[in-house]
């Protein structure tokens, strides 16, 4: 070996280019890094890190609160809720009082048909079918009272939502008869000014609604 500065290096190094050659590189498909599956697979919002958590509200719908000069009967009006919920998850029926008025207690089951919630209950009957809840009226509480609504019947009509409902900000209430037509508890024509407690339907609902929780951030690997 002579004494020549470098020597000891190649001069021309050889390289292994097979596994370059052996990609077909015109075949991979970038617009799969924009996909709605890869975004899924790789956002953020899908990190272990991120958890949601529930939040339980109870809700009251009344008729006695309605606009009763645009809804003068208690059978169909729509009431704007005090709070908009957001990303609901579940809305369920948890108790109904409805008036003993016109033998409503003498019908075989009322349903209750709320607009802005749809597919709830599976039947080949479309009255049934396009309806919130089953509602079987127990004895009234007195003659000419009121009647609460048999929980056996309805205690698992729970709306789920596989992708949380965006908001909810007013529900549009119809109490109906079993042919699906809307049952006269009677007028209320007491004057603006005065209600008639009487004819006074309630509602309670049960909505969970979920929000976002972050676990405290550490260390994550940058690539």
């Amino acid at each position: 070996m002579s004494n020549r500065l470098g020597e000891p290096y190649e001069r021309y190094s050889r390289h292994n280019y097979s596994q370059s050659n052996t990609n077909d590189w015109s075949k991979n498909n970038y617009n799969d890094v924009y996909s709605d599956s890869y975004n899924t697979k790789h956002s953020l919002s899908n990190e272990s890190n991120v958890e949601y958590e529930e939040n339980t509200h109870y809700l009251s719908v009344s008729s006695k609160d309605r606009d009763r000069t645009v809804y003068p009967n208690v059978n169909n009006y729509t009431i704007e809720l005090p709070n908009e919920f957001k990303n609901i998850y579940s809305v369920e029926l948890i108790q109904a009082i409805i008036p003993a008025k016109n033998n409503a207690q003498e019908e075989p089951y009322l349903l209750l048909n709320i607009g802005e919630i749809s597919d709830v209950v599976l039947s080949n009957d479309k009255n049934i079918s396009d309806s919130f809840a089953i509602l079987q009226p127990n004895n009234p509480i007195k003659t000419g009272g009121f009647m609460q609504i048999d929980k056996r019947i309805h205690e698992n009509t729970v709306k789920y939502y596989k992708t949380p409902k965006a908001n909810l900000s007013r529900m549009t209430i119809k109490i109906l008869d079993s042919l699906g037509d809307v049952f006269d508890f009677g007028t209320d024509t007491i004057p603006p000014n005065t209600i008639d407690k009487t004819l006074q339907n309630t509602f309670i609902f049960k909505i969970i609604t979920l929000e976002k929780r972050r676990k405290e951030l550490n260390h994550r690997n940058v690539f």
